[in-house]
């Protein structure tokens, strides 16, 4: 699979517009740590998606309640739980749980929100979980009309020079 095939992915459920886009499983702290500099968590209410966030995940967060990261992130979970789903057990119960929703080769499309899809990949998880990153989900919001540019994520949690890798 192409680097940007899941990114790729991604994009297609929602240009088909066939039901829901799939799952968005959270399995790392960091995107949600970038989504917050940026100011921008509020894509994960806006994309068409189921999201799920471990409980391991959310609690990263409410272990930190002495600093603003951990207190603004933990009650944008909370006020937000529906329509975000946070959910007990290991993040790896998330790559197949049997849903409604749009399927692909048979399957529930299954996205992973991850710090680095590569990283993922390279550990042998399940075959037909799509690993995306922030980067492919800015791109993702611009391509579909939540963004303007994905520069307005980037800018805030990549160095400037840096900014290339997002074309």
């Amino acid at each position: 699979m192409g680097v940007n095939a899941a990114r790729d992915r991604l994009l297609a459920t929602f240009q088909e517009r066939t039901g829901q886009g799939g799952t968005l499983v959270v399995l790392d702290a960091p995107p949600i740590h970038s989504l917050w500099i940026a100011r921008h968590l509020h894509l994960l209410l806006e994309l068409d998606l189921t999201v799920v966030i471990p409980e391991a995940i959310r609690g990263i967060f409410a272990a930190h309640q002495d600093c603003r990261k951990g207190r603004e992130v933990l009650v944008f979970l909370d006020r937000h739980t529906p329509p975000l789903i946070v959910s007990s057990g290991a993040p790896q119960k998330f790559y197949g749980f049997p849903e409604q929703g749009q399927e692909d080769g048979g399957r529930l499309l299954v996205f992973a929100l991850v710090g680095s899809p590569a990283d993922w990949r390279a550990s042998g998880a399940v075959r037909h979980v799509h690993f995306v990153d922030v980067r492919d989900l800015a791109w993702v919001a611009k391509e579909i009309g939540l963004l303007d540019s994905v520069h307005e994520i980037a800018h805030a949690i990549e160095l400037p020079g840096e900014i290339a890798a997002w074309r």
